[in-house]
This record gives C-alpha cells, sequence and structure tokens, in this order.
C-alpha cells in the first residue's frame, strides 16, 4: 500500500484531478442508470492511459486480439471486427508516433507493410468496382501491416517484453481452457449464449465444441495451437501446465485445422531439435498425453447440464453485416443443435439474400433440453476426424473459386478486385447450403488479388520464416500458414494475432529485421581506473575552452598483466 501511495503522490497533480473527475463521472452515469456511458468513460479512460507509454500499448494490442470476442456486439458504430481493427490501428500508429524520434521510419518496414495493400490497390485498379470495395478490401491489411511494424520495432528494442507477454498469454491460456472444459462438460458457452449478436455463435449451434473467449471454435483451436507452440519453445517455469492445458483445448475446440497446423509445426520442432532427443523427453511426452487425455475424456458430474432447462436462445438479433466483415454459417436445414458442425465457419460475406437461388437462411432453432449423460468429448473429436461434410464443402468451394480464378486471363494475374468473393457470394452464392464463404485465404486472395498477391502472400510468408531466427516464431508461423490454408482468416483478430506474436517474438531475437541497427553501448571493462591510460577531453569541456575536441583514434591497449 505505501508503494502504491507514493505512485499516486508521484503522478502530477492535473493528472489526479483528471482521474478524479472521470471517476465521479463514471460513478455519476452508474447511478443515474446509464451504464453503458459509465462503461464507455471507463475503456476511454483506460485508453488514455495506455497510449502515453508504447510499452502498454504493445500490451494492450495483444489483449485485445486474443480476449475480446468479435462475436459479441456490445454496441460498437460498425461491425465489431472493424470497429476493433480500428483501435488496434490507432494504438500501432500512435505506438510509431511516440517512438519517431528514437527509430525513424525504416524503409525495410515501412515496405514490407504496405505490399500486401498495394497488391490489393492494384487489383482494385484493374478490376475496377468504385472506391469503397477498395477501401474496405486494404484495411484490414494496411492495419495488419502496421501492427506488424509496430510490435517488430518494440520487440526489437525491449527482448524482454515481448517474452514476458508470451509467457503470460500462455498462462492466461490456461483459465481459457478450464473454462473451455465447463463449455463442453455443461453445454453451454456463458457471456456468449446471452450477449452473441447472431445464434450461431452460441451453443445453441453446436455444443460440443468449446470457444474459450473467442466465441467460435476455430478462433479457439488457433489460440490454444499458439499457445502450446509458444509454452514448449519458450519453456519457462512449470511449462508442461500450458502445453497439456491447450492440448486439452484443442481437443476440446475440434479445430481440425488447428490440429494439422499443430501437427506440421510439431513435425518442424522435432526436425529441428532431433538431437536434443532423449528417453526422459520421451517419457515427459507420454505423461502429458495422458493427462490431457484424461482431462479431455472425464466430465465432473457437477457441471453435467440440467436436464429441467433447455439451453438458451440468444434474443439479439444479429446486425446487418457490413462487406467483408464475419458473418454467420449457414447450415443444412437438418442440421441438429447438437451435433458437430459440418462446416467450419469463417469470417467473410454475409450470407447471400432469399432472393438469389440459394435456399433462405434458418432461423434460430429451438435446442432441446440437454440429456443428464454428460458429451463424450472423445467421441466428438473422433467423429470430428471421420466426418467427410466438411472435407466435401471445401472441395465444391475450391471448384467454385478456381472457376471465378480461371475465367479470364486478368482475373489470373490480377484477380477480380477487392471484395469480389463478397460480390459473388451475395448475388449468386454456393448452392449447398453450407457456409457462404470460400474457406481458404490463399484462394480467397487469389481470387481477389491475383496471381500477383497471392505470390507476395506466400513470400512475405517465406521471407519471415527465413528472416526470424527464433524458434517459437517459426513454428507459430507454420501452424498459421498451415491452418488459413482451411478458413478466411483476415478478419478474425484472434487469428490474425498469432500472426503478429510470431513476428514480434521473432523480431525480439533478430534485431536485423529493421533498417536502423541497435546503438551498442560501451561496456566499462572490470578492473579499470579512470587514472590508466591517456585521459581524453570531455566534448563540452572541449567546446567550454575553446580548444579542438580530441580526433578518434584506436582505443589503448590494456597493460600486459591486467584482467579484461
Amino acid at each position: 500500500m505505501r508503494v502504491l501511495a507514493d505512485r499516486i503522490r508521484g503522478v502530477e497533480r492535473r493528472v489526479r484531478y483528471l482521474g478524479l473527475g472521470l471517476v465521479v463521472l463514471a460513478a455519476g452515469f452508474l447511478l443515474t442508470g446509464r451504464w453503458q456511458l459509465a462503461l464507455g468513460v471507463a475503456v476511454g479512460a483506460l485508453l488514455g492511459w495506455v497510449l502515453t507509454d508504447p510499452v502498454r500499448i504493445t500490451w494492450a494490442v495483444f489483449v485485445i486480439a486474443f480476449a475480446v470476442p468479435v462475436t459479441i456486439d456490445v454496441g460498437y458504430p460498425t461491425n465489431p471486427s472493424y470497429a476493433l481493427l480500428l483501435v488496434l490501428f490507432l494504438l500501432a500508429a500512435w505506438g510509431r508516433v511516440l517512438r519517431a524520434e528514437r527509430d525513424g521510419w525504416p524503409p525495410k518496414a515501412l515496405a514490407a507493410a504496405l505490399l500486401l495493400p498495394a497488391c490489393a490497390v492494384l487489383a482494385g485498379l484493374v478490376h475496377w468496382h468504385g472506391v469503397k470495395p477498395i477501401a474496405v478490401g486494404v484495411a484490414p491489411l494496411l492495419c495488419f501491416g502496421v501492427l506488424a511494424w509496430h510490435l517488430a520495432e518494440e520487440a526489437r528494442h525491449d527482448r524482454r517484453t515481448v517474452r514476458r507477454i508470451a509467457e503470460a498469454l500462455t498462462w492466461f491460456s490456461v483459465a481459457v481452457a478450464v473454462f473451455a472444459k465447463y463449455q463442453t462438460a455443461s453445454r453451454s458457452w456463458p457471456i456468449f449464449d446471452q450477449f452473441a449478436y447472431d445464434w450461431t455463435y452460441t451453443s445453441a449451434f453446436d455444443a460440443t465444441r468449446a470457444v474459450g473467449l473467442s466465441g467460435h471454435p476455430i478462433i479457439y483451436g488457433t489460440f490454444a495451437m499458439a499457445m502450446v507452440l509458444v509454452a514448449l519453445t519458450l519453456r519457462g517455469r512449470f511449462w508442461y501446465v500450458p502445453v497439456t492445458a491447450n492440448l486439452v483445448g484443442l481437443v476440446l475446440s475440434g479445430t481440425r485445422s488447428a490440429w494439422v497446423g499443430t501437427v506440421l509445426a510439431l513435425g518442424v520442432w522435432l526436425f529441428l531439435q532431433w538431437r536434443k532427443v532423449s528417453w526422459r523427453g520421451l517419457g515427459a511426452t507420454a505423461a502429458v498425453a495422458a493427462v490431457t487425455f484424461t482431462l479431455v475424456a472425464v466430465n465432473p458430474p457437477a457441471l453435467r447440464p440440467d436436464t429441467t432447462t433447455a439451453a438458451p436462445t440468444p434474443s439479439p438479433a444479429a446486425p446487418a453485416a457490413s462487406s467483408a466483415a464475419p458473418a454467420p454459417e449457414s447450415p443444412a436445414a437438418t442440421l441438429s443443435p447438437a451435433a458437430p458442425s459440418p462446416a467450419t465457419p469463417s469470417p467473410a460475406a454475409p450470407a447471400p439474400p432469399a432472393a438469389s437461388s440459394l435456399p433462405p437462411e434458418p432461423g434460430a432453432p429451438t435446442p432441446a433440453a440437454p440429456t443428464a449423460s454428460a458429451v463424450d468429448s472423445v467421441d466428438v473429436a473422433g467423429s470430428r476426424i471421420s466426418d467427410p461434410a466438411s472435407a466435401d464443402a471445401r472441395f465444391t468451394r475450391m471448384s467454385v473459386v478456381w472457376d471465378g480464378i480461371t475465367s479470364d486471363w486478368s482475373t489470373v494475374v490480377f484477380g477480380n478486385g477487392p471484395e469480389a468473393n463478397v460480390r459473388f457470394l451475395e448475388n449468386v452464392g454456393i448452392g449447398d447450403g453450407q457456409a457462404q464463404v470460400f474457406d481458404n485465404t490463399y484462394l480467397t486472395f487469389w481470387y481477389n488479388f491475383g496471381l500477383i498477391g497471392l505470390a507476395c502472400l506466400l513470400a512475405l510468408l517465406v521471407l519471415l520464416y527465413r528472416h526470424l531466427r527464433s524458434l517459437p516464431a517459426r513454428l507459430l508461423l507454420v501452424g498459421f500458414a498451415a491452418q488459413i490454408f482451411f478458413f478466411d482468416v483476415w478478419l478474425w483478430l484472434g487469428a490474425v494475432a498469432v500472426l503478429l506474436l510470431a513476428v514480434a517474438l521473432g523480431a525480439a531475437d533478430n534485431p536485423s529485421l529493421s533498417a536502423r541497427s541497435l546503438p551498442v553501448p560501451r561496456r566499462r571493462q572490470p578492473g579499470a581506473h579512470p587514472a590508466a591510460g591517456p585521459r581524453q577531453p570531455a566534448a563540452g569541456a572541449a567546446a567550454g575552452s575553446g580548444s579542438a575536441p580530441a580526433l578518434p583514434g584506436p582505443r589503448p591497449r590494456w597493460p600486459a598483466g591486467r584482467c579484461r
């Protein structure tokens, strides 16, 4: 308490008065029942505090990206993904302004940040559909480019902060995994069932899969995959706890794309670390696998669903989705709410209107009362592997996207223009009753921005892997690059944050990512004494005396017998 009091007294008087005024204002709103305004005051004060320090900005970027779900609308002025992405962009841009005097504007970082937006602008100019599609298509790419630039620069200058954030996220993920276990055992999604803006983001859609804090099983699976890889490679204290917890969450999410990404990343890890394989490591692996299987299979009786009440159906209706915003999946009309989803939702275009050739989107079903027996999570995970419906849906989408790509030489090279996938899904659609998305980031990028855009995206991933010497960063890149083959990623902040975390961890171990090199401080050698060697006049003293400053020369050699 004394330390806290000293810190408060150390703050400027006007800042204390401002903070006291904001507290009084928020309390006044609460007393009058205007909790939304009180929340706005609190969030504004918190953002103002964050914006005063670039280190706080770095923390805030990852907290917002990983912990704030885009499936809940608390009254944002636009779609939640765009609103939160704008907040992250402003944080990163202001962080660069605060560091401008120290870092300058490195050309390599600027080129990397503007590469993909430039491809989007080129495709929009070749296939012109107005200014709005270009702006909507370029905005997410530009925001993520600036975010990556900011995080790379901060990590390059402050390696400890980035590693501290990564370790904190691994322990935060343990609590999220406990929440995920509760979701599947109770067959309910607390908070999301009450506040999700569409029924497909609630347990009424598929209560057998965990969503963590993301509101979507695919995005939670991505988060669990990233935390497994980070905890395994950073090896902090008790690292096996977050590894085991996130393996449990990864299985409970039922996200096969994250399973594929995890397996490939672990394969790369074994290839790079095969000389360090030992019997002790194999025993630890077997123990982690056994504990993971036990935690997945066991369902405590206290968490079993209540048979007297039905699962809640969210009351808010889905707002009008903007183009390219994350949209809920349009499941088949025969889909049971308790059965595993045959197709994986992805953030892409909204569902086509009823006037199109597709059947209208089904309304929110009334879920049946849960049975007394708990869900067998092992059987659910096995059914996710053996169910071919999602794979068939993706093959159908690949065929549709390929036809659109190869319709003309200009579409092969330059694509169909920004937001072309949205226009296709709104006006034509895919008539299989599944999600109205392409579910493949690479093909969607090629469809919109052409072979030039796809080549730039692949080159950017390859160059990042080549220049990032950090093992955690490389494994995150492998997992991310594999997973986005199965869904559209750009407007899911929690998924793209995995790529941003890889960039930050890699930049922390590789200062050459930016053009300007770090100044190397001259350390004072042990045993040195000011009297040793000839004394050089200080710059200030030379200037004050009117004499010319000493010219730089070779450093004096240490006398024989002296310790370096």
